[in-house]
């Protein structure tokens, strides 16, 4: 695909990566119905995708859920999309999101892993490069520890430590003079929220609660993100997304384990069900992201539209100075018989075209964009 706005993912193993991207494209679709815009795959992330909603939908006919059937990410992926006008494919918004283990956020596991050490190096350079980084948060790990030794153990659970690392070095890149005047938002997502809201067919009465564990336990990477960002603004948007919108958390699981060190440690495992026979999947807040997305390049777009059109009317200035230069009988015969003048029409032409074409475009790309940004946030979602 071409040139594309990035976007990263930086999470711990098993939060629910790869399926959180499933649902984003699932979401924006139900979003985009009935608009004249649809949403257009390259060819490796239109098979990912489909072998993500086939493992869904297997565990939906099964109707005994159990989210490890879903399988994780192996290998590094970027999930290649464009929101794109349906019957012309030149105006289209591309978009890269990476996907990739979770065990490589962790330096400790990373070198452990041929496939990491082959490609960590361009997973680093796409999320410096990224408009947005997006936390997904395990809600069920946050909400579930209760005791000292729980919460000690979300700790890695959740990888914090590695995860703020990786927003330091996101947020410095973002600050560098090539990119400070790009847009830049921090997205903290809990995922599996079902069972904590009563808004998408549930009883949970908990989301205050998620709010402000989410709150304290980000604060200092928010603070980070912050402080290395001095010079530019940095939004922050708190997303708590039921990825599937079906399923009802029953009990989480602490089990005894050993950490990479060897050393004792504990491990978590939600035990879910579907809350209704025959489950409907229906995710929600999930929107947001490709929402936060095209607010980013509707920011920006403007900016790099005007560039575009000034530098085509500089063009097109410098061709009508030349066709009213002095050039005397030989000059003239040379300008016209030569084909200089036949050369200079087209060019003029052309940027004219340019400048008509730049602005048809603008207004297109606008419309697409902003069909979806100017869309009303999630009631759960909040700008911190």
């Amino acid at each position: 695909m071409t040139l594309s706005f990035k976007a990263s993912m930086v999470g711990p193993s098993r939060v629910g990566k790869t399926t959180l991207i499933t649902a984003i494209l699932a979401e924006t679709e139900t979003m985009l119905a009935g608009s004249g815009i649809s949403l257009a795959m390259g060819e490796e992330t239109e098979l990912r995708v489909r072998r993500n909603r086939r493992n869904l939908r297997r565990a939906v006919e099964g109707r005994e859920f159990e989210a490890s059937s879903l399988g994780g990410t192996q290998s590094m992926a970027l999930y290649d999309v464009s929101l794109q006008a349906v019957g012309d494919s030149s105006v289209q918004i591309p978009f890269s999101i990476l996907d990739y283990p979770g065990g490589w956020l962790d330096p400790d596991t990373r070198p452990q892993s041929a496939a990491a050490k082959e490609s960590w190096a361009a997973c680093e350079a796409h999320i410096t490069e990224s408009l947005m980084l997006l936390v997904p948060v395990e809600a069920a790990v946050l909400m579930e520890a209760v005791t000292p030794a729980q919460r000690r153990a979300a700790v890695d659970l959740l990888g914090f430590e590695d995860v703020q690392a990786m927003a330091r070095k996101w947020a410095q890149a973002r600050n560098q003079p090539e990119h400070r005047e790009e847009p830049a938002v921090l997205v903290l997502a809990p995922l599996k929220c079902e069972k904590y809201f009563d808004d998408n067919g549930g009883k949970g009465r908990e989301s205050a609660r998620l709010r402000e564990l989410v709150r304290e336990k980000y604060r200092e990477t928010v603070a980070v993100v912050n402080a290395e960002a001095k010079n530019r603004a940095i939004r922050v948007v708190y997303a708590p997304i039921d990825t599937y919108g079906c399923v009802d958390l029953i009990e989480g699981e602490w089990i005894q384990t050993v950490d990479v060190y060897g050393d004792p440690a504990l491990d978590f495992r939600g035990h879910y069900r579907f809350r209704e026979i025959p489950p409907v999947v229906r995710p929600k807040a999930a929107g947001t992201v490709m929402q936060e997305l095209c607010r980013c390049v509707v920011a920006g777009q403007d900016v790099e539209e005007r560039r575009r059109a000034a530098a085509a009317v500089a063009v097109y200035q410098q061709a009508l100075e030349r066709k009213v230069e002095p050039k005397g009988f030989w000059g003239a015969v040379d300008y016209y018989v030569s084909g200089e003048a036949l050369a200079n029409r087209n060019t003029r032409l052309d940027s004219r075209q340019t400048i008509v074409a730049t602005a048809q475009r603008q207004q297109q790309l606008k419309a697409v964009l902003e069909r979806i940004a100017k869309e009303p946030a999630d009631q759960r979602v909040e700008e911190w």
